[in-house]
């Protein structure tokens, strides 16, 4: 049987391939061609002939065909309602309606039963669905290497930074990319009183006001964590390691797993790896299959799991299936009673 994961990335789509439990390929579409023209999108779908699809999930949903997603589910998966800025999404709901393929969701983090429900009071971005197969790589990943399955994914992209918990093979808690520390572009969890300041509070201000912004604010032009100067790695790294820290609480682990573009540059890899074994850390890249995306592949095994593959036992042990509700589901009602939405 052939099991397909899917990562909507902001530069590119990635499309990994599983026959049986082995990789079979991987299909890049820059990003970019596919809102220009979400047929070519399809065309692929039809092409790869997979049994069974996941991914594509924004923020998120209990495992669901696509075929059966409302308007209701949409607006949960992308958290944002303005019509325009989700009609890339939109599309390519309809394209996966249209074709009935067997095209299924994944959870976010505070989905999953394994996260305790006191860990998700006023809580939604505990790492979405991206992150989630990324941790689900790294179960995959320790399962061959040690009878230990506990660590903290420590991902750290363009856009966020993210840390997931995980004891034993399951999530137990997670910081998402809006819900942790300052990113390279973005600017993490907010000050309430700052938040009270906003008027208005735009979806796009998530995604910017990180390390880049602050130090072009002082004169510091920089494109990519490799034109940060050496001092500024020192306190990014520091970011990523109160991240670790402030997850470490729910899973006591010994083990860093750490993915993302940003450690592809040996420097920040180098300061971080520093850091965290004087905080009695081991440091371990996640490789996964070390074809495509780590969530494009960690997607795979989820649809390989779902749909009673070798990979069925991770998914069990990790209770995917099982996840349950909505990302609003934890909101306070003194909080919930301003909420402007639907």
């Amino acid at each position: 049987m052939k099991f397909a994961g899917i990562d909507p990335g902001t530069s590119s789509y990635e499309i990994f391939i599983l026959k049986d439990e082995k990789p079979l390929k991987k299909i890049e579409i820059p990003t970019k061609e596919v809102r220009n023209d979400p047929g070519i999108f399809k065309e692929i779908l039809l092409e790869i002939h997979a049994d069974l699809i996941a991914g594509l999930s924004g923020y998120g949903m209990p495992v669901k065909r696509f075929s059966e997603l409302d308007e209701k589910d949409v607006f949960l998966l992308t958290l944002n309602t303005d019509p325009k800025t989700t009609m890339g999404m939109r599309m390519l709901v309809e394209i996966a309606k249209e074709l009935d393929l067997n095209l299924y969701t994944i959870p976010g983090v505070i989905h999953l039963p394994t996260v305790p429900e006191y860990r998700k009071i006023n809580r939604i971005d505990m790492g979405t669905a991206d992150k989630l197969c990324s941790a689900v790589l790294g179960i995959y990943q320790l399962s061959k290497e040690s009878d230990s399955e506990s660590f903290v994914l420590t991902e750290s992209g363009f856009g966020f930074n993210a840390f997931i918990a995980v004891r034993n093979g399951k999530i137990v808690d997670g910081l998402g990319g809006s819900s942790s520390f300052p990113a390279f572009s973005s600017l993490g969890a907010i000050d309430g009183e700052l938040a009270y300041l906003l008027k208005p509070f735009p979806k796009e201000m998530l995604f910017s006001g990180g390390v880049r912004s602050y130090l072009r604010d002082r004169g510091k032009r920089i494109e990519s964590i490799k034109d940060m100067p050496q001092e500024a790695l020192q306190w990014f790294a520091e970011y990523l390691m109160k991240g670790v820290r402030a997850a470490d609480v729910s899973c006591k682990a010994e083990k860093i797993l750490f993915s993302g573009k940003n450690f592809s540059y040996d420097e920040l890899t180098r300061i971080f790896r520093e850091m965290a074994e004087n905080f009695g850390y081991e440091c371990e890249e996640l490789k996964g299959f070390g074809i495509a995306k780590q969530s494009a592949e960690g997607a795979a095994i989820i649809a390989n799991g779902i749909g009673g593959g070798g990979f069925r036992e991770i998914i069990e042990k990790a209770e995917i299936s099982n996840a349950k509700g909505s990302v609003l589901d934890y909101i306070t009602s003194d909080v919930r009673r301003y909420l402007r939405i639907f």
